[in-house]
């Protein structure tokens, strides 16, 4: 091989098995050395085979092996650099350590059955395909399915804010259609007085289980917020005396201690007034938190007094915003004392789940003459 034509610059012997195969390197030799000069000579014979194999594969693509080969390396660039999906939860997680606790339980049951599947694989090869079959294998109803979905998806959102990835990959996946739903269900009248009633002295009450045997007459004005005035079993567990102003009637929900971080005023209704100024004036000097102590405990024995045990926990809200939104037929107020951003739930939910007749009669649930001679009886 003379000098212009070997890739090393100097004079080389090479072999082959025939003479056909010699001709064929030295035929390929001189055409690379005419089309690209001394850069050609450096051209391995088995690289431009294989150069002419890939540009086979590509016929129909428009793209070149250049930018194919620089495609190559970014990408191998972004897998070196990628978190594993474990990692990045890690980091979600520890970013919503600020959120309520129910959130946050909510967020370790569903990372307790995707980190086993998704936790050493590389986020930049999830595919929203295997997310997707993730999600089905391990939450089967719609609801369960799609409240991952809503916990899950802000976490790419967050490795696309940090570069990690380019585009969120729940995207491509769609929530299941729960369908039409069902109407509200509201306490009726007789349950949201029994309630209220149902707030009372059961430690000599034979009739209830001794570890149940507790005093649950200080909630009175727990239920009566959550029933009167929409509070969420949530908030009224943070609210303490010092975010209510008995004598001016109004609640403070801070921030810190609303669902949706955004802090409220709400201005205690006259129902409300009468529950707690009437029903309890010795609570206007109370200190600490609204629920008073064993309040767990406490609130389901009430709801199992008042029928109402297996209903779901939001039951009381979604009595208030039915009630509130017949009486007073306005959808901003509503929506204001409820803490709702736009008003979408008040007209998919609520509008037209109660007569107006029943919700005028709701506001009239007032402490009776004899409730108020047994909450003294108790006090003294």
């Amino acid at each position: 091989m003379p000098i212009k034509y070997s890739p090393t610059g100097k004079r080389q012997r090479l072999f082959f098995t025939t003479k056909k195969k010699a001709e064929l390197e030295a035929e390929r030799l001189k055409s690379m050395q005419g089309k690209w000069g001394s850069e050609g000579r450096k051209v391995k014979a088995s690289l431009a085979e294989d150069a002419a194999r890939a540009a086979k594969i590509l016929e129909g693509h428009d793209i070149s092996l250049t930018a194919l080969a620089k495609r190559y390396i970014e990408t191998e660039e972004a897998l070196r650099c990628s978190k594993t999906f474990g990692e990045l939860w890690q980091l979600f997680r520890q970013m919503r350590e600020a959120k309520s606790d129910e959130h946050q339980r909510a967020l370790d049951r569903i990372g307790g059955k995707l980190l086993p599947k998704l936790g050493e694989i590389k986020i930049i090869e999830l595919d929203a395909e295997l997310i997707e079959e993730t999600l089905h294998k391990h939450f089967k109803s719609p609801h369960a399915f799609n409240l991952a979905f809503r916990s899950t998806s802000p976490a790419f959102t967050l490795a696309v804010a940090k570069g990690w990835l380019s585009q969120n990959p729940f995207k491509r996946i769609q929530k299941i259609d729960t369908g039409r739903r069902g109407p509200v269900t509201i306490l009726t009248l007789e349950q949201a007085r029994l309630m209220l009633t149902s707030c009372r002295d059961y430690r000599k009450d034979k009739k209830i289980k001794e570890n149940w045997q507790v005093d649950a007459s200080d909630s009175v004005p727990a239920v009566a917020m959550m029933l009167f005035a929409g509070i969420r079993p949530a908030e009224i567990q943070r609210l303490e005396w010092e975010d209510i102003d008995v004598e001016n009637g109004t609640i403070f929900i801070s921030n810190q201690k609303a669902k949706t971080d955004r802090s409220r005023y709400i201005e205690m209704p006259d129902t409300l007034k009468a529950w707690i100024r009437d029903y309890s004036p010795e609570l206007i000097k109370r200190t600490g938190p609204v629920t008073g102590s064993n309040w767990k405990r406490k609130i389901q024995l009430i709801r199992q007094q008042a029928g109402i045990a297996t209903e779901g926990r939001d039951q009381l809200r979604k009595t208030f915003a039915s009630m509130h939104l017949a009486a007073y037929e306005d959808v901003s107020k509503t929506r204001s004392i409820l803490g709702h951003e736009t008003s979408e739930v008040l007209f998919t939910n609520y509008r037209g789940a109660v007569a107006k007749k029943t919700a005028l009669q709701f506001w009239n649930i007032l402490p009776t003459q004899n409730e108020l001679e047994d909450q003294s009886r108790c006090e003294a």
